[in-house]
């Protein structure tokens, strides 16, 4: 039998917490009871995975874990549905907690310039790299380290992301783009994040943004192996943020408390 690595007993007690605290959340009744046993299924699935299967196959399953822990945790918000309504529907009334970035983002970011042409769409590029940064800086540490460094390249992306994801049920707020006319003229990498986001995104906005959290943790850790590669990986990193306050998928708030996470996270491990 083997013993958890660090990433994977962090995530079978991320998943085991969100299974305790299903009950104190807001959805109805009986969504909230399949969650908590979808939680507990999956904190089991991951104790299982640890002790069948060989630590090279394990240490790939970190993908699988930071999806999971960003995707689920939309089952316990209220309301008909755990994802955003469809486009043409009513836009419901911001609650206190959109209200409360709403006004923020007004004050931290009260010049908005409509950023068309080749910045707007070089933007719109740069945030694309959020779903590649997190694999590419896996591949490099497999590629340059050991076992022990992929286990704690997953604990640092791993903590950053679910401190983000698990509390996505108690600050439920949408997005500052759902609340914008998009433009028919939009580049053709905004209609390619606009067509993810419809496709693999639970629709509701992460406070604080679990997108720059991974992504400055993962930087961090390519930066331990390589001036030059973490250097890059910080860049993009940074672009990624630039993308997210410009192409409004999250506040600027979201987006500077994500940064901190993902700090946090890599200076914790």
């Amino acid at each position: 039998m083997h013993a958890p690595l660090t990433f994977e007993a962090l995530s079978i007690v991320f998943f085991a917490v969100l299974a305790a605290a299903a009950p104190w959340t807001h959805a109805p009744r009986d969504r909230r009871r399949r969650a908590a046993l979808l939680f507990v299924g999956l904190a089991a699935a991951v104790a299982a995975a640890a002790w069948a299967l060989p630590s090279g196959a394990r240490l790939w399953l970190g993908h699988a874990y930071l999806v999971a822990g960003y995707r689920l945790p939309a089952l316990l918000i209220p309301g008909p549905a755990p994802w955003i309504p469809d486009p043409g529907s009513r836009i419901p009334d911001p609650g206190r907690v959109e209200a409360w970035l709403i006004r923020t983002d007004e004050r931290l970011f009260p010049f908005r310039p409509a950023l068309a042409g080749a910045i707007g769409a070089v933007l719109e590029l740069s945030y694309l790299f959020c779903y590649l940064l997190v694999p590419a800086a896996f591949v490099f540490i497999w590629m340059m380290g050991s076992a022990s460094d992929i286990d704690r390249f997953w604990t640092d992306v791993l903590l950053a992301g679910f401190a983000c994801y698990g509390l996505l049920p108690w600050l439920v707020s949408l997005p500052p783009r759902a609340r914008q006319l998009e433009s028919d003229a939009a580049s053709p990498f905004r209609r390619l994040n606009l067509r993810i986001l419809g496709g693999a995104s639970h629709g509701f906005n992460t406070f604080p943004s679990g997108h720059v959290a991974v992504s400055v943790a993962a930087a961090l850790g390519v930066l331990e192996f390589s001036t030059s590669a973490g250097a890059a990986a910080l860049v993009a990193a940074l672009a990624i943020a630039a993308g997210a306050v410009a192409g409004r998928y999250h506040y600027v708030i979201d987006v500077t408390a994500g940064a901190a996470v993902g700090i946090a996270a890599w200076w914790l491990t």
